[in-house]
């Protein structure tokens, strides 16, 4: 079984925030650019889920680097303090 990581507002309504679900979707689709051409990601979830998204297709070495990728790109939205980075099971590797 692969690896992926999820990444997810931890607000517990983040429709009631305003523009925390367009921030989010911004800083997605940052993520999106950056890593297209290193592993599974998807627009389509990205720009479609409120408040979560997934980067799949991991191997099991690329998961804290990936990671670290993801937050660096966080730092620069540095108004989405609530976001978690973790590492889940990748249900659709093949």
């Amino acid at each position: 079984m692969g690896r992926a990581l999820k990444v997810r507002l931890t607000v517990p309504n983040p429709l009631s925030v305003q523009d925390l679900v367009p921030n989010f979707k911004n800083f997605g689709e940052d993520v999106y650019r950056a890593l297209r051409d290193e592993c599974d990601i998807s627009i389509h979830e990205i720009d479609t889920e409120v408040s979560e998204f997934h980067v799949r297709g991991l191997h099991k070495r690329e998961v804290r680097t990936i990671a670290a990728k993801i937050r660096k790109i966080l730092e620069k939205h540095h108004w989405l303090s609530a976001v978690d980075v973790s590492e889940v099971s990748d249900d659709n590797a093949a």
